[in-house]
């Protein structure tokens, strides 16, 4: 269950890591005090925190969610008898829908319909068919929005040892559909990525290209400074088409705008650390372990299978 207590604060100064450690405690979004220079969330960024916030206080009023187990078998196969898998016969779909040109719309930013209140923390999730940041069936009953960085080392961990198991587990089957946001916090190098990721995304081979850089990242330790020469190999490796065209787009100031505007969006709804994660009504902070995730999924499932929580087809309208 939703729990909220009252918040540390922290100060996210564009370039300064907040990258919170998986199993620390890691602030709530949006209802800080200030700290510090800070950037200014929208006026309603404070209701949606309140709506995100998810786990239990420890240490000194931080925000985790401790390890759980997550469903026995019985719970499981009633989630999945209630909620018929979406998208095509169960499985992810079809992917983006390329423009006219046979490019990708990788100047995508934002959520997927105004964001007015608390209420309307579901429009966080974008379900946008020619969306190249995700993967998944657009019509699944639970969408996880994260909010990351090609520059932060717990992103790395959560794509390494975590995303592959939800996507085994949950998107394969239907059931979730993942979509990334840009959070270009750590400094030139992390907007740099950002970039060197659309120029993949408009190859149609974002995906590929973020497995490619994160699985380098692995055993490193800290950020790892990656130029343009590294993310053109990242590039080779996940089979973007047209190489010298990447290295263009990824330099050239075509993704300085959407690069911003997608940083500002993330801080706007009081995002201030990567990764962070919006699990259909629920915020996740941090790399937690695949049973965090696990059971929070698995809450969501329940509450569209309930009627709770507006399945996609009323979530559209």
């Amino acid at each position: 269950m939703a729990k909220e207590v009252n918040p540390n604060t922290i100060p996210s100064d564009e370039g300064t890591p907040t990258s919170p450690n998986p199993g620390e405690a890691s602030p709530a979004i949006g209802n800080e005090k200030p700290a510090g220079k800070r950037r200014t969330g929208v006026p309603v960024a404070a209701a949606i925190a309140a709506a995100l916030i998810v786990g239990a206080a420890t240490g000194a009023g931080g925000y985790v969610l401790g390890k759980q187990q997550g469903h026995d078998q019985a719970q499981q196969e009633a989630i999945d008898a209630k909620i018929p898998p979406a998208g095509a016969n169960g499985t992810r779909g079809d992917g983006p829908k390329a423009l006219p040109d046979g490019t990708y719309n990788a100047s995508i930013v934002g959520p997927g319909k105004k964001i007015e209140s608390n209420k309307d923390i579901l429009n966080v999730h974008r379900r946008n068919a020619e969306d190249p940041f995700a993967i998944g069936a657009i019509d699944a009953p639970v969408v996880i929005s994260e909010f990351a960085d090609m520059e932060c080392p717990f992103c790395a961990s959560f794509h390494n040892e975590t995303r592959s198991k939800i996507v085994q587990n949950y998107v394969d089957k239907g059931l979730v559909r993942l979509e990334w946001n840009d959070l270009p916090i750590n400094g030139k190098n992390a907007v740099e990525g950002a970039k060197a990721g659309r120029a993949a995304a408009k190859q149609g081979k974002f995906q590929e290209f973020m497995d490619q850089l994160y699985t380098a990242s692995k055993d490193k330790q800290g950020h790892p400074g990656y130029k343009i020469e590294d993310f053109v190999k990242f590039a080779e490796a996940a089979g973007v088409p047209d190489i010298e065209k990447f290295r263009k787009d990824a330099t050239s100031k075509e993704f300085d705008k959407p690069v911003n505007e997608a940083r500002q969006y993330g801080t706007s709804i009081g995002v201030s650390g990567t990764p962070a994660f919006v699990v259909g009504t629920k915020f996740v902070s941090g790399a937690q372990p695949w049973d965090v995730f696990k059971k929070v999924i698995d809450e969501e499932l329940e509450r569209v299978a309930s009627g709770e929580v507006p399945a996609p087809a009323e979530q559209s309208k």
